[in-house]
């Protein structure tokens, strides 16, 4: 009975409770009905406009001009690079050239009028052997030239010489062909001796066959003057006849 009782009231009390909670809830509705109710009025003021970003993506024709720019510009600097670095090699060329010409040439002598001396002398060259082949005549000038070269600038010559010899040891392709040329030159030489010891033997035997026939003309004029004086007369043809005929 007592256990009935107790069931009872713990019915009671949680049916309060349940009473008490919805009325409460009800009640916070309301309230909150009543608020939203006070602010969805109407402002005087414009709402602000929402913002908005614009993005902005470019066009497939932007795009490959964009890259073609890229690849013109890229392409042009490396064209004034490589300007640049051939313009530095030319300029470094030009001074060592300067330098080596420096070098080369002497203070106290004179270029212009012996240069031009010495051009004329290879030119006499090429006349003295013209009905000989191209290399010979080549050659001959080559020798005359330099020849004129070391009597008329023998301290430019000599300047020249040290700087083919540094060449020479710089590139031997180029010593190999010095000793070709020398070759050449010296086959020249000995050729040209061989003509001037033919000229020589030449004249030495005109000499003779002329020395020979004065001494026969002095003969004939100291027989002729012998038989003149025997037989007192210089006029008498018959002395001109025994003496041709002797």
């Amino acid at each position: 009975m007592f256990s009935s009782v107790l069931r009872k009231s713990l019915a009671t009390a949680a049916a309060g409770a349940v009473v008490i909670q919805s009325t409460t809830t009800i009640q916070a509705e309301e309230s909150t009905a009543t608020s939203s109710k006070n602010n969805s009025k109407l402002s005087i003021y414009d709402e602000p406009e929402p913002k908005r970003v614009v993005i902005e993506s470019p066009t497939k024709l932007e795009e490959h001009v964009a890259y073609a720019q890229k690849y013109a510009n890229e392409r042009l600097d490396e064209g004034k690079a490589h300007v640049d670095t051939f313009h530095g090699h030319v300029q470094s060329f030009e001074n060592d050239v300067r330098g080596t010409i420096n070098e080369i040439v002497s203070e106290d002598e004179d270029i212009l009028p012996n240069a031009v001396y010495i051009g004329v002398a290879a030119l006499a060259g090429t006349i003295i052997a013209r009905n000989r082949n191209i290399v010979l005549r080549f050659l001959t000038s080559t020798a005359m030239a330099t020849g004129a070269s070391f009597y008329l600038l023998p301290k430019t010559t000599h300047n020249l010489g040290v700087q083919l010899e540094k060449l020479e040891r710089k590139y031997p392709e180029l010593g190999k062909a010095h000793a070709t040329a020398n070759e050449a030159v010296d086959d020249v030489r000995k050729e040209v001796d061989a003509v001037l010891l033919k000229l020589r033997g030449q004249l030495d035997e005109g000499k003779e066959m002329v020395k020979k026939q004065v001494s026969e003309v002095d003969s004939l004029d100291a027989t002729k003057k012998k038989v003149e004086s025997m037989y007192s007369t210089r006029s008498s043809p018959a002395v001109d006849e025994t003496l041709k005929k002797d």
